[in-house]
């Protein structure tokens, strides 16, 4: 398994991730990625220890180790329904609420 360093402190949080996801792959398509994320959480992640990040130049899914963002210094009040999306050409990242 490949690990990759990210360095949260330089990318920005912006609320507009989500809806270039829906932009680019269509609302069904985007919903569905959330939803793949989701369940790589339940099938390998841990509860208060990983959340799902989601790369969205490419539809790509990971899990990220949750003490990494708290490492960086975010307010992140973390919930078990939460998705990270992550633009690394923007530099930018949103953190999503997933409905159940």
């Amino acid at each position: 398994m490949k690990t990759i360093q990210i360095e949260f402190s330089k990318y920005e949080s912006v609320n507009f991730l989500w809806s270039e996801l829906i932009e680019a792959y269509g609302f069904e398509r985007a919903r569905k990625i959330i939803s793949q994320a989701m369940d790589l959480q339940k099938m390998h992640g841990t509860k208060n220890g990983t959340m799902p990040i989601i790369f969205s130049g490419t539809g790509g899914l990971a899990l990220i180790p949750i003490k990494l963002l708290l490492k960086e210094d975010f307010k992140v009040n973390y919930k078990d329904n939460q998705v990270l999306i992550f633009n690394l050409k923007r530099k930018s990242f949103q953190i999503l609420n997933e409905a159940n």
